[in-house]
């Protein structure tokens, strides 16, 4: 197997500026929980029932901007969008009734819609974050899904959207990264939005354990 490429570019500038808040998130209670396997079936559908509202906001958004920016048309498609596979998952984890969303998730999908209005190229600092966890995701499937019991390939949209091919997207998506003609301020700001992303999905998992409490 071949090692995985250094980061460089515009890549390494967001792996950078993420990093400590990377770290923090891979440490999070709810993280935890589904690294050990231990999460309940209804806190993982209640986890996956926010993230169908974050990614309702989230993919029309960049659906929209990519309309009208070039650049975010080349970072962005069918490959992210998961709303279909987020709405399957709630179906395997028998996920009844309306979605209620949480404080921090009405803030991340405000925060999208600020973006989509005042600079759209930053919302790919939120990509970023969300492509990135796929890779951390693919792992933590493989503890928590059996720990479930929800049989093989089941509630699996969200966690490992690329499945066999998760290697292959996401060396795509970080050689895109760095094609993509920024400006120093627009790379600035999608390190900001990354940032912040990671901030808004620690903020909704401590909700979400605090109510599981």
């Amino acid at each position: 197997m071949a090692a995985p490429s250094k980061a460089t570019g515009f890549h390494l500038k967001l792996r950078e500026g993420t990093q400590q808040l990377h770290d923090q998130a891979e440490a999070g209670n709810l993280q935890d929980k589904m690294v050990n396997g231990t999460l309940s079936k209804d806190e993982f559908a209640a986890f996956i029932a926010q993230m169908k509202l974050v990614h309702a906001a989230l993919e029309p958004a960049l659906t929209s901007a990519s309309t009208s920016d070039a650049r975010i048309a080349q970072i962005f498609d069918e490959d992210h969008v998961r709303i279909n596979k987020i709405e399957q998952d709630l179906v395997d984890l028998e996920w009844e009734g309306d979605i209620t969303p949480l404080p921090a998730t009405e803030r991340f999908v405000e925060y999208v819609h600020e973006k989509i209005d005042s600079n759209p190229i930053s919302l790919v600092g939120v990509l970023y974050v969300e492509e990135g966890a796929t890779n951390g995701n693919k792992y933590i499937a493989k503890k928590l899904i059996p720990a479930l019991d929800l049989g093989e390939g089941k509630a699996l949209g969200f966690l490992d959207p690329h499945g066999d091919e998760q290697r292959t997207k996401w060396n795509r998506f970080k050689e895109t990264l760095n094609e993509l003609e920024l400006s120093e301020e627009e790379e600035a700001a999608c390190v900001e939005s990354a940032q912040e992303t990671f901030r808004m999905i620690m903020n909704i998992s401590s909700e979400l354990n605090a109510a599981a409490v």
